[in-house]
């Protein structure tokens, strides 16, 4: 999202001039880039058809395949929106329909391996862009970042609000499934169909592609783990400030039907949505209200369970072990809401906060972690922490269990504590989307270079986050040379690296106390895994639990096996050639082996049904 930093004087130095020219092959048509520094940037790359006319509330297409080359050289229009400031109530309407392109830079054309980032941007699901610009720099420009990692970086647009949500009736007639909605998620995905198809003659490994976003661009990351319709497409995931949500079908249902209602109530469903289709895309989203209001996050569009893209909430589907497993990066900031919460905070404010939001039974320890304090610092401070820890602290814990429950794929889970000299000069804190600016590696772009606000702690903090990023995009694992260790999460402890100038990777139980009261608050039932496995994966077999079914799911690498299951005292229960998986689901808790040979070679794997 977009924030609002002091008025200082800044230089836009990311978007540098071209050099020279470089020209691609794309499924579409070829297309011309130009050289920046030590890399070739490619910017408003259409991957899709403009959603404009009939195809406003459709699936998107692929775009029709062009001629000419085409020139790619600068940034495509946002998509419609009326953008607020983080922590202002002022708007602008702006963008225009045919938005749906994308950004390539590459530190070399052709064949190669390097790892791909694809950035989902925030914004509430309603606001934002891939040319956003931020404390006076391009904050996703992906000059620095792939120059420095060696990797190849990709910024994607998707439609927003009205645009890319609506759900009503009238549009229901028009999909062979009979819903409507998750525009927006579709174009995501076939923006990622993209990057499978050409990210080969950019350089980039198709094989070794990354997901990462942040707030609803994180929300966005964690959504496309549980569609069907994005397996494959993308092999490590990173969840920045936010956690996967989607809303039920008749909840957006009623709320399409009424915003249709505020433009026109003539006609029947489908007549509606044909005068609908005839308003200028600016029309649509004029009624639209900040995200981010007095520190609460507002979604007020958001993807829905239709049975094709989502079948259910994500947590459930993340339990039930059926989702798009894959090495996962989440983490959050230390003070989220600071640049949104009232510029000035009283205690009795902590108070009414409190009251409104915590049930009378947790009221007290409410109080005890978030004392209101005597003045209006002390105020701010635990206004700040109940908003953050709320909505983003305990969430991003939810999430990092349940994963790591229910996948052998590792989770590494970070908090970003470090503060730049305009927020700590401000007492703004570790604020919303501070972290991006350090990922991209473009603070340093919005300073001027000067070295007056540019400190090295700065430095240091935008080198590992690049490294970190850019190890995992390679791997799924973010560790490497000249890198503080950061520790695989485990439900149990909790353990997360710590980001700041100088971390030390020893931290286990992030605000263990604050993240089970919101447990408590919201009555959160945590995910659980009904079996657990121990040495659960070789060199021939991996073997990985489907929790709320009871199932062991068996993957061989390779050739013909033989299956064999034991109780503990070595009575063979169960056997098997080839079997994929084995229900556990009338068995009693206790211990069991599961034996797998192939030719001579024996595995044995421990698994322990509980209660």
């Amino acid at each position: 999202m977009n924030a609002r930093i002091l008025s200082v004087i800044f230089l836009i130095l990311a978007n540098v001039g071209a050099i020279q020219s470089q020209t691609v092959s794309t499924q579409f048509g070829s297309i011309q880039g130009a050289q920046n520094g030590n890399v070739y940037q490619f910017l408003g790359i259409p991957f899709a058809k403009p959603p404009v006319n009939d195809l406003r509330w459709k699936a998107p297409e692929n775009p029709i395949n062009w001629l000419n080359t085409l020139a790619t050289t600068s940034f495509a229009p946002v998509c419609p929106q009326k953008l607020f400031q983080q922590g202002d109530t002022t708007s602008t309407i702006i963008g225009n329909e045919d938005c749906l392109y994308l950004n390539v830079w590459t530190p070399q054309v052709g064949a190669g391996n390097r790892p791909v980032l694809v950035f989902i941007h925030g914004g509430g699901n309603q606001q934002g862009s891939a040319n956003e610009v931020n404390g006076g720099t391009q904050m996703y420009f992906g000059k620095n970042m792939a120059e420095r990692g060696d990797a190849v970086i990709v910024t994607i647009q998707y439609r927003l609000g009205p645009l890319g949500f609506l759900v009503h009736p009238g549009l229901e007639p028009e999909n062979a499934n009979g819903t409507a909605g998750n525009y927006a998620v579709l174009d995501q995905i076939l923006a990622l169909k993209w990057v499978q198809n050409n990210i080969a003659n950019f350089g980039g490994d198709p094989t070794k592609v990354m997901i990462f976003g942040e707030s609803a661009g994180g929300i966005n990351v964690g959504n496309l783990l549980t569609t069907p319709l994005a397996a494959g497409l993308f092999q490590r995931a990173c969840i920045q400030s936010a956690m996967p949500v989607v809303n039920t079908y008749s909840d957006s249902k009623t709320k399409g039907i009424n915003y249709v209602a505020d433009f026109t109530t003539t006609g029947n469903d489908v007549q509606k949505i044909a005068y609908m289709r005839s308003l200028p895309s600016d029309s649509l989203v004029k009624y639209e209200t900040s995200p981010l209001s007095g520190g609460a996050v507002q979604l007020a569009w958001q993807p829905v369970i239709d049975n094709l893209v989502f079948s259910n909430y994500p947590l459930q589907t993340i339990q039930s072990g059926v989702y798009n497993k894959v090495p996962l990066i989440i983490g959050s900031n230390a003070d989220e809401m600071s640049l949104s919460a009232p510029p000035t905070v009283l205690p009795a404010m902590v108070t009414a906060l409190i009251n409104a939001s915590v049930p009378a039974a947790n009221q007290a320890t409410a109080t005890a972690l978030y004392p209101p304090g005597s003045n209006t610092t002390q105020a701010k401070q635990s206004y700040i922490g109940l908003l953050t820890d709320s909505q983003f602290t305990a969430t991003t814990r939810r999430t990092a269990q349940c994963v790591s429950q229910n996948q052998t794929e590792p989770v590494w889970r970070y908090f970003f504590s470090h503060k730049h000299t305009l927020a700590a000069l401000a007492n703004l804190g570790s604020y919303h989307g501070m972290e991006l600016f350090y990922v991209f590696n473009n603070w340093e772009n919005a300073t001027a270079g000067s070295g007056i606000l540019f400190k090295p702690a700065d430095d240091s903090v935008q080198v590992n986050m690049l490294n970190y990023w850019v190890n995992f995009a390679k791997t799924g694992n973010p560790n490497g040379t000249d890198l503080v260790a950061w520790p695989q999460y485990n439900a149990t402890t909790d353990c997360y690296l710590e980001i700041k100038a100088t971390p030390n990777g020893n931290q286990c139980g992030l605000r263990t106390a604050q993240s089970d009261l919101w447990d408590d608050v919201v009555n959160f039932v945590p995910c659980t895994s009904s079996l657990s496995l121990e040495e659960n994966e070789n060199e021939n077999f991996k073997i990985y639990p489907n929790p709320t079914q009871n199932i062991v799911h068996i993957d061989a690498k390779s050739g013909e096996f033989k299956v064999e299951l034991f109780d503990f005292t070595g009575k063979n229960i169960f056997e098997s050639t080839n079997a994929e998986s084995i229900d556990f689901g009338n068995l009693s808790p206790g211990i069991y082996l599961i034996q797998l040979q192939q030719g001579e070679k024996i595995s044995t794997f421990k698994v322990v049904k509980q209660d």
